[in-house]
């Protein structure tokens, strides 16, 4: 599942995977009409549904791994 969500980031972002993986729990690295698009592959993805709050704390890639495990 991590490197699913991994690859969802990595596209979307056009960050490349190995990347992502070093900066897994730093800043986040992206901007806000991204931080929207990942949301909704990742919804789609897993079929789950993230709350308002969920979203807002979806602000590392180990912070959206935990919860999408946390929502699956």
């Amino acid at each position: 599942m991590e490197n699913k969500i991994i690859e969802i980031i990595s596209t979307i972002t056009k960050i490349n995977k190995a990347e992502l993986v070093e900066k897994v729990d730093t800043e986040k690295l992206w901007e806000s009409i991204v931080h929207v698009e990942i949301v909704i592959a990742l919804e789609e993805e897993f079929d789950i549904v993230f709350s308002q709050d969920e979203i807002g704390n979806m602000t590392t890639i180990l912070k959206i791994i935990d919860t999408v495990k946390a929502k699956a």
